[in-house]
């Protein structure tokens, strides 16, 4: 009976061990997979933010041609009006000098 019984502890202990060791082995190989998935998360993150800041980018460079080309239509239509107002006043000096001169 003790002999028994000592055989059965020494069974235990040996499945205990062989438990240990399996779930020391589920254990890592838990935590590789962990470590892979978090990886290409990580990249799967970093695809999403840079195809984002490149959206962004292109939005404000297409919104900064915007810009400049109003800017140059207001600049153009300045340049006219004061061509035009150039004009107007050389047409006012010739008069004034030919209205001296007759």
């Amino acid at each position: 009976m003790v002999e028994e019984t000592i055989q059965a502890i020494r069974e235990t202990e040996a499945n205990a061990g062989a438990i240990v060791k399996d779930a020391d082995t589920q254990c890592k190989r838990i935590l590789e997979e962990a470590e892979k998935e978090a990886e290409r998360l990580k990249e799967e993150q970093r695809d999403i933010v840079h195809q984002k800041a490149k959206a962004m980018l292109e939005a404000a460079k297409k919104q900064g041609e915007q810009s400049q080309r109003d800017a140059i239509s207001e600049i153009e239509n300045e340049i006219k009006l004061l061509k035009e107002a150039a004009s107007k006043k050389e047409q006012e000096a010739v008069d004034m000098v030919v209205s001296q001169l007759v």
